[in-house]
């Protein structure tokens, strides 16, 4: 039934014909008015969009919400527009689909990332909200608390809390500050910091033959051994066809490719 109702809806076919088997929806706003209305269009596109493959002015969407004109509202307000962009995301996102089925390309599909940015600027003035209000309370920032923790291979970084359903305690899951490193993990970041040391030495190395180079009190010989001398390094290679695999007789590297 909903299949047939997405393939209907995408070929043109009213969307609100489909359902006018199930009847009307009453929604009273006093004892002598009554206006009857179809509830489920609320969760799908205009009906002057079906089938087509662009969005006429009218229907046409505007530019996103900045965070300067979303930090003048108020708390109450910001709540009910976060809910209307959720509706509206739900809403693209479920047309976006139905077109798919059909092969079609949703008519205006840059209103999905303007809802998008929209939701982002919006949790960011309500972070920047709360984060002022618990400075101002508890001193404490509304930011997550991090953690020093070390990774499989050995490199120790800053990461956001999480949380946990058990404490470490039961679940035996706990991440150590410095935990003690393994043989391969020792000797994998013995080379890695031996190759970061090498990239800093060739640094600077460089940084010195640049000022050597443009200095015109340094003379020829100089300037020559020190090119021998640089030649000298030890290069780093990523990826093992990158390797040499002849040498000419002055050391200059060849590939039999």
């Amino acid at each position: 039934m909903v299949n047939k109702a997405v393939i209907n809806l995408i070929s043109g076919r009213p969307l609100i014909l489909l359902f006018k088997q199930f009847g009307p929806v009453q929604q009273c706003t006093s004892r002598n008015f009554a206006s009857k209305t179809y509830l489920l269009n609320e969760f799908f596109d205009h009906e002057h969009t079906f089938g087509k493959t662009e969005l006429t002015p009218k229907f046409r969407p505007g530019r996103a919400w900045t965070q300067e004109e979303l930090r003048l509202k108020s708390n109450s307000d910001l709540h009910k527009l976060w809910y209307v962009l959720l509706k509206e995301r739900n809403m693209l996102l479920t047309m976006k689909e139905a077109y798919q089925i059909r092969n079609r390309s949703l008519p205006g599909p840059e209103r999905i990332d303007n809802v998008k940015e929209s939701m982002k600027n919006l949790e960011a003035v309500v972070h920047e909200r709360n984060d002022a209000y618990l400075r101002l309370e508890t001193g404490d920032s509304a930011d997550p608390p991090m953690r020093t923790v070390t990774t499989p291979l050995g490199f120790t970084i800053n990461q956001q809390a999480k949380e946990h359903y058990e404490p470490w305690e039961i679940s035996g899951e706990k991440e150590y500050a410095t935990p003690y490193l393994e043989g391969d993990v020792y000797l994998f970041q013995k080379l890695w910091k031996e190759k970061e040391h090498m990239k800093a030495e060739i640094e600077s190395y460089d940084k010195e033959w640049a000022e050597m180079k443009t200095d015109p009190n340094t003379g020829i010989e100089e300037k020559r051994d020190y090119a021998l001398f640089q030649r000298s390094f030890r290069r780093t290679y990523n990826r093992l066809d990158h390797l040499p695999k002849t040498f000419k007789p002055n050391g200059s590297e060849t590939s039999d490719s």
